[in-house]
């Protein structure tokens, strides 16, 4: 089943009276994510169960390009798209079954972001030469997305680097503040309004848009 285009269009509207002047980024968390781009769905269900009303995230490395060396990113990040037409045009095309992998998404306020964490625009055109291992990060090949991302891969990424303290794993508390909306399917919208009521999470958005 894809998306209900109805709550897509909700979507569209609610996300277009709200990411002015703040912008608004998406991760998604995959039911079956092999892959180091995108957290699985368990980890949402984790923080919507939990009794913190903040959101726990985990960075992960090697995003982007690789270095002249063959070399990897070795900074933790959290990826995400920008809430923009390119991603609601790619939300669209979920309406018509084109990758069930995307199961939970969570929008987060990029300004505020900005308060707490580097916040990186990635660029799909590397400079040459290649950049050193810490900023490949910064700069994607939009050609490796097609297969995993579809049909997200033309979006605008960004990304938001996890520093963990010295010899600790790369996880961070995002503030509820800065959460404003979940998406997720249509089926367990009941749940998580329930969930996010005993969470007072009185001013984020549910919208079963996935």
């Amino acid at each position: 089943m894809g998306t209900d285009l109805s709550q897509v269009n909700r979507f569209i509207k609610w996300a277009e009276s709200e990411r002015v002047g703040r912008g608004l980024i998406c991760h998604f968390y995959m039911a079956e994510s092999d892959k180091q781009y995108w957290g699985k769905t368990d980890y949402a269900h984790f923080n919507l169960y939990s009794d913190s009303r903040n959101w726990l995230v985990k960075g992960t490395p090697r995003h982007g390009i690789s270095s002249a060396r063959k070399k990897r990113s070795p900074v933790p990040c959290l990826n995400c798209f920008e809430v923009n037409e390119k991603f609601y045009k790619a939300l669209r095309k979920l309406q018509e079954g084109a990758n069930e992998k995307f199961d939970f998404g969570i929008v987060l306020n990029k300004r505020k972001l900005k308060n707490q964490f580097n916040v990186i625009d990635v660029s799909p055109y590397p400079p040459d030469p290649l950049p050193p291992p810490t900023e490949c990060h910064y700069y994607d090949w939009v050609r490796q997305r097609v297969k995993v991302l579809s049909p997200f891969h033309r979006c605008d990424v960004v990304r938001v680097e996890i520093e963990p303290e010295p010899k600790q794993q790369p996880f961070a508390i995002i503030p509820f503040q800065m959460i404003e909306a979940l998406l997720i399917r249509e089926g367990t919208y009941r749940q998580a309004a329930r969930l996010a009521k005993e969470k007072r999470w009185d001013d984020i958005e549910i919208l079963a848009a996935l």
